[in-house]
């Protein structure tokens, strides 16, 4: 038994070790980081996230008249004007104002600045603009639910960057190198490398397996070196 757990300890240590660094380097960022600062939300001026429902002027049931092929519609906000953002049939995305029932125009590139600058919350200069329209110019770090959107960066070290829908205005992400580092880390600890989203692959299901068993084998050998009363006998 002793001669059995020394050996596939040894092998089993050498092959899940580096593994097993991984997993500590990315649990010790993840776990020191604070998950808020992360997620951006230093980087955005706090403002009231609940619309103000008495400046909602255009009712719901007006809306459902003019617009009755309406889906995934959304009472939402644009520099604190409310906003119904919906799907409108064959028009895709499209955003209407919530006191007065007008279709908003396209988000164009100075007031994707002006929007940007309202919720940025510090002082930073822009650094570039650029709208990205199609999945194949999209970042990995943005949903393709969002397209099209404005993608605004900031001159700082942290590279700070807000993602404007192009049909409402919204805010809809938040990101900056620590997140980008962050979203990395949390890649090589669940060992999906592609998009970071399947906790339950093939390949973390192996290593954690093969982990457990150089575990079982190292208790094994604790027991005989340690805590066994032949011990001695123990080479």
């Amino acid at each position: 038994m002793l001669r059995f757990a020394r050996k596939y300890h040894k092998w089993l240590m050498a092959f899940v070790g580096v593994q097993f660094l991984f997993w500590s380097i990315t649990g010790v960022y993840m776990v020191t980081m604070d998950i808020h600062y992360i997620h951006g939300e230093s980087l955005a001026k706090s403002e009231k996230t609940e619309i103000d429902l008495t400046s909602v002027d255009y009712s719901i049931a007006e809306f459902a008249v003019a617009y009755p092929e309406a889906s995934q519609v959304k009472l939402t906000q644009s520099m604190g004007k409310p906003l119904y953002s919906f799907i409108n049939g064959e028009h895709g995305k499209v955003a209407i104002d919530a006191q007065t029932g007008a279709v908003q125009a396209m988000v164009d590139e100075i007031k994707a600045k002006k929007i940007a600058q309202y919720h940025y919350a510090m002082s930073h200069k822009m650094d570039s603009i650029r709208l990205i329209k199609s999945a194949t110019d999209m970042p990995a770090e943005l949903s393709p639910r969002h397209l099209p959107v404005w993608r605004v960066t900031f001159e700082q070290f942290s590279t700070p960057t807000f993602y404007i829908s192009q049909q409402t205005g919204e805010l809809v992400a938040k990101r900056h190198d620590y997140w980008r580092l962050f979203d990395w880390m949390w890649r090589f600890h669940i060992m999906d490398y592609y998009d970071g989203e399947n906790v339950s692959n093939w390949f973390l299901f192996l290593v954690a397996t093969l982990g457990l068993m150089g575990a079982i084998t190292g208790a094994v050998l604790t027991y005989y070196r340690v805590l066994s009363p032949n011990k001695k006998r123990v080479i």
